[in-house]
């Protein structure tokens, strides 16, 4: 009898392992049979939006996946979400995997598996094109100077707790922080990298300022942890893309820093 429920529980695991390793490769037999991806993106500005004049996607992550298709002749099916449903929905299995910039946080990876980077950012300090005078945090960090800040970001969780000397302006839109530096009010306005980098870009008589004190991040794909076979080729697409230096041409082409491509400065 014992003998007998024995062989039961083993054939059940046997089971078990099977149906779980069969599982973990479906994913991509899946991808490679229909030639089809499903990714959500959750819109954004420069990296990935809809645009009606080209009538396509257009950004960094738009470009990207052109060339995801071009390079591994696998359509990408792109449906749009939003920020605070786009984890949820790829746990759900409305698509394959998230791709639109989406920063590699821990807490993120406690629902998702990343992959490698193919960008890089840190939070950055917006200053005026004429301020000669910015060459380290602590030319920002001295008593009379503000620096603007939109409240709630991840910039001012960040920044609150290394300015002593200088007065922290804090506002509920980026524009009004934006518009005090162009105006002479604030020394600096503090974001992130990609977000400044856009608005240096729009606005010519700012420039960005990375900060020796900045803190950096990654940007990544996410898959589901029992999509690793998709992790896999993901990351091997990726690190070809390195290797040719694509990432380098399109953070050139959208308006990234030098840094987006590579990382933090050796500096």
């Amino acid at each position: 009898m014992k003998r007998g429920a024995a062989i039961v529980s083993i054939v059940m695991v046997c089971m078990f392992l099977g149906v779980q390793a069969s599982a973990a490769a479906g994913i991509m037999e899946k991808i490679v049979a229909e030639k089809k991806l499903r990714v959500g993106v959750a819109p954004w500005k420069n990296m990935i939006m809809w645009d009606e004049k080209t009538n396509r996607y257009e950004g960094v992550i738009a470009d990207d996946l052109r060339k995801f298709e071009e390079t591994t002749g696998i359509k990408v099916e792109i449906t749009n979400t939003t920020w605070a449903g786009m984890i949820a929905g790829l746990q759900t299995g409305k698509w394959d995997a998230i791709m639109n910039g989406l920063g590699a946080s821990i807490p993120r990876s406690l629902a998702v598996a990343f992959t490698e980077p193919y960008g890089y950012y840190c939070e950055a300090a917006l200053i005026r094109k004429d301020d000669n005078t910015t060459k380290s945090f602590a030319d920002l960090d001295k008593p009379g100077v503000n620096i603007s800040l939109t409240a709630g970001t991840s910039a001012f969780e960040l920044w609150k707790t290394k300015f002593k000397h200088a007065k922290l302006v804090t506002y509920t839109e980026q524009s009004a922080g934006i518009l005090d530096v162009i105006q002479g009010r604030s020394k600096a306005f503090m974001s992130d990298l990609l977000i400044n980098s856009f608005r240096a870009k729009e606005r010519p008589e700012l420039k960005l300022f990375i900060p020796e004190n900045t803190v950096w991040f990654y940007e990544a794909h996410a898959v589901r942890y029992s999509d690793l076979d998709l992790l896999t080729f993901l990351n091997t697409y990726i690190r070809n893309m390195k290797v040719q230096g694509w990432y380098v041409e399109l953070g050139a082409k959208w308006g990234m820093p030098p840094e987006w491509a590579t990382g933090k400065p050796s500096h």
